[in-house]
């Protein structure tokens, strides 16, 4: 049995005035977490940061980790960063839009989507424990003004350049800027923030996807809430918990910090209240 995580951090971007400032600290606060509660060694761990995160380097990571998984193996990706939607290219999508992870050097003609992460994912032996948190937005509105850098709370969303010509012009674009990694019908995901998917990943998202996942200053740092608060009960129930409950506790830390966000936890039923982190039975 092994474990292997590859964990990503961008606060630096090359799309000006786009930087965030938590997503580094949540990469070395997941790698605690890891190495503290949950057995993984340095060597078990990849960690990808700023100018390092590359949508190529990413793509090669998630690969590799998928690709080298057995039977009884324990996987983590978590990704910290800003997420956007761009127009869906393929029509595969019901909403128009093709949700995408923001790496440092996001490229908007080539941008790192949902259909590669889904085809990537789905090529996961079975067996496997896969557990996937994305602390990003995929939601928002054409017309967000990116923040000013010491603001007490940015949201991990960047519009798409598509996005914002259309609002300057006036032309609408087909379908609505939402969304996150998902293959959950929409109608199913507005009655429940517990989501059952026929997918081989244990998805943990920041928001709905009508919100924002918050870059904010917590505990005398910049961190993101999601990744801020899902370590905290982690280490509070010392590794002990079922995704099902750590979920349910994120929720009422968000709420009680008076974070607008709802994470969602999507996967197969019989995944939830398995213990995180632990090889498939």
């Amino acid at each position: 049995m092994a474990k292997r995580a590859v964990l990503i951090g961008v606060n630096r971007y090359r799309v000006a005035g786009a930087d965030l400032r938590g997503c580094v600290n949540d990469v070395h606060n997941m790698q605690k977490v890891l190495t503290e509660l949950y057995g993984f060694g340095r060597s078990d761990v990849l960690a990808l940061l700023d100018a390092d995160a590359t949508k190529h380097n990413i793509q090669l990571a998630v690969k590799e980790m998928i690709g080298a998984a057995a039977k009884g193996d324990v996987l983590l990706l978590h990704f910290s960063g800003h997420g956007s939607n761009v127009p869906d290219d393929n029509g595969d999508e019901a909403d128009f839009r093709d949700e995408i992870l923001c790496p440092h050097d996001l490229d908007w003609r080539a941008p790192l989507t949902d259909d590669w992460l889904r085809a990537s994912f789905d090529k996961l032996k079975s067996g496997v424990n896969f557990t996937v948190i994305f602390d990003c937005c995929h939601s928002g509105t054409a017309t967000r003004a990116i923040a000013q850098p010491d603001a007490p709370v940015i949201p991990r969303y960047l519009p798409s350049p598509w996005d914002l010509i259309a609002a300057e012009s006036g032309r609408k674009l087909r379908g609505k800027v939402r969304g996150t990694v998902r293959r959950a019908p929409l109608a199913r995901r507005r009655r429940s923030d517990v989501v059952t998917a026929d997918i081989p990943e244990v998805l943990i998202s920041g928001c709905r996807d009508t919100q924002t996942s918050a870059d904010a200053y917590i505990g005398g740092s910049y961190n993101g809430a999601l990744t801020y608060n899902l370590a905290a009960t982690l280490r509070e129930a010392k590794g002990r918990i079922s995704y099902r409950d750590l979920h349910a506790k994120v929720l009422q830390r968000l709420a009680r910090g008076k974070y607008d966000q709802v994470p969602q936890l999507e996967g197969r039923s019989g995944a939830f209240d398995r213990p995180f982190l632990t090889p498939v039975a």
